[in-house]
């Protein structure tokens, strides 16, 4: 059971993951078309919603009655949830613009080991060794996206 669930938490990692990779890729080619950063989020926006309200649509089919209605407090929790996601995409983009694909998914990565940081800082309390070893596989595989050990770095 605990396997399966590891496996289904890593599968979902990897997709997600890949999902941002070839998300900076096609916005990257939209830059190369002359779409500019309000366009591309634009287009996102409107394909989630449309993603959504397919999922809805099957969920009301599946279940036969009317989906839970949300809370004004859930209403909320969403908005919050969705600007801070909303915010992370528009400012990846705006990066995408002047930097590489490769360096900005790398760059998007070292999120992981801020967030472990901050949360330390702010519990005042140890990380987790399962979080500390997630981390230390980021930053070595850090190092190897970059390549830092074969070259001069230059700043």
């Amino acid at each position: 059971m605990i396997l399966n669930r590891v496996l289904k938490g890593a599968i979902l990692v990897a997709l997600g993951a890949s999902s941002y990779g070839m998300l900076a890729t096609f916005v990257k080619m939209a830059y190369n078309q002359n779409f500019t950063t309000a366009e591309v989020t634009t287009a996102q926006f409107i394909l989630g919603i449309l993603g959504l309200l397919v999922i809805n649509s099957f969920q009301k089919v599946k279940k036969k009655n009317d989906v839970v209605k949300a809370t004004l407090k859930n209403i909320f929790q969403l908005m919050l949830a969705g600007t801070s996601l909303g915010m992370t995409s528009l400012f990846y983009y705006l990066a995408v613009k002047y930097i590489p694909v490769s360096i900005g998914i790398v760059l998007l990565m070292q999120t992981v080991w801020m967030g472990v940081l901050l949360e330390m800082m702010l519990d005042k309390k140890f990380p987790e060794i399962k979080k500390i070893v997630a981390v230390v596989i980021i930053l070595i595989g850090t190092v190897l996206a970059t390549d830092l050990l074969k070259k001069d770095i230059d700043l």
